[in-house]
């Protein structure tokens, strides 16, 4: 039995794809050290793994999508703290690994691997990145806004990157664990040994510009045992539309009311997942034909859903195209412009701008995909590479398979 270290520092998109790989882990005989965000004990340790929660779950969205005030650097600062209080856990355990796991977020993740001498494996809920990736997402049309802040951002970077807690921080790594911090230009190129991606190599943009150390696993999709409370199996014929917006973006009231208007005439049921923090008692006029939840178990209700309404996170896009579905995608930060663009280049789906939300833009998208075969036939092209690709099993070979190379 081999002892593994697994690290995550961010959300549910993060975590989720990766509960397949332990769980497979655990039943191979291999043992593992999981250390996340407090708030995923309990899914965590489900699995079987040994949990250690850190209480900074660091927000690298809000930190993002934030104006660069006295805010953001509280959110700079947070962020270092959680890198902090994670390195002080690994370090004051007393076993020791013989490979570590981290999400490719966890950009300390290869100089831990170096300091303990073990093998390193990178996992990536995202697109795999590289120079090339990173020069097409910043040409598209949808991160004109975004590009445009950072630009504007560079004086106040390197401010904070100049400030005490900031050289505190990183000179305290380099004195008392030996752990190198890196620059801006040496992140990009961060990697591990083995690097496992949670999609396919046709789902992949540039997936030929990546080397062999990078393994295209697909969507490390399992059932989560969950039941919904409503039924779908009869539907008078009438097609599904799902509306989730994720974990981070969906406390938009008005987003919802924008839905309510779009769908309320049209002959579909609708699944709308507004997120625990909104009460559903403030929508006065739910229409008929709506069912609202705080929270819907979003891999049932894939199953049968038509069109699928989403923030265009990797982890919700990946599920939604592994069941076949289209998807309207109205990407909000982050990553997910460029996941948007994928699905529309590959015409699985459309993207509408944030700022460009109508009941009018939303009902002609679901009525354009409901009446065109082809969105159907390419998300199922899609979905087809996503199951093929093998999963979360393949994965695990992978570093079975590095682990022993490593011997």
């Amino acid at each position: 039995m081999s002892k593994a270290l697994f690290v995550n520092m961010l959300g549910h998109g993060h975590v989720n794809p990766t509960i397949g790989i332990v769980r497979e882990l655990i039943n191979r005989g291999e043992d593992v050290t999981y250390i996340a965000g407090e708030e995923f004990r309990d899914k965590i340790e489900k699995t079987g793994a040994k949990f250690i929660g850190h209480k900074n779950l660091f927000d690298l969205s809000s930190l993002i999508t934030s104006s660069l005030n006295l805010e953001t650097n509280e959110k700079l600062l947070n962020a270092l703290n959680t890198f902090k209080e994670i390195i002080e856990e690994i370090f004051k355990l007393d076993e020791k690994f013989d490979y570590i796991i981290y999400d490719s977020s966890f950009i300390l993740g290869e100089e831990v691997g170096r300091v303990l001498n073990i093998p390193t494996i990178s996992s990536s809920s995202i697109f795999a990145i590289n120079e090339k990736i990173i020069k097409s997402l910043l040409d598209l049309p949808i991160s004109q806004e975004f590009k445009l802040k950072m630009e504007g951002a560079k004086p106040k970077i390197k401010e904070i990157l100049s400030s005490h807690n900031y050289v505190d921080f990183v000179n305290e790594l380099q004195e008392k664990y030996n752990i190198k911090f890196p620059s801006m230009i040496e992140r990009s190129g961060k990697k591990g040994m083995l690097n496992i991606v949670y999609t396919s190599k046709y789902f992949q943009p540039y997936s030929e510009s990546f080397d062999e150390s990078y393994k295209f696993i697909g969507s490390s999709v399992i059932d989560r045992k969950e039941s919904i409370d409503f039924d779908l199996s009869n539907n008078e014929d009438k097609k599904v539309i799902y509306i989730s917006l994720g974990t981070i973006f969906n406390n938009s009231i008005e987003f919802y009311e924008c839905c309510f208007k779009a769908f309320c005439n049209m002959n579909v049921k609708v699944i709308m997942s507004v997120g625990r923090k909104i009460d559903i008692s403030i929508f006065k006029n739910i229409p008929s034909n709506f069912i609202v939840r705080n929270y819907v178990p979003q891999l049932e209700v894939l199953k049968y859903a038509d069109v699928f309404i989403t923030h265009g996170g990797m982890n919700s896009t990946n599920e939604g195209l592994y069941f076949n579905i289209p998807l309207i995608l109205i990407p909000q930060s982050v990553d997910q412009p460029f996941v948007a663009n994928r699905v529309a280049e590959l015409g699985a789906g459309i993207v509408i701008e944030k700022n460009r939300i109508t009941p009018e833009a939303l009902n002609k998208c679901v009525a354009e995909i409901l009446s065109d075969d082809n969105f159907k036939l390419n998300s199922e092209k899609i979905g087809e590479s996503l199951r093929e690709a093998g999963g979360y099993k393949v994965g695990v070979d992978e570093i079975i398979k590095l682990k022993n190379s490593m011997k």
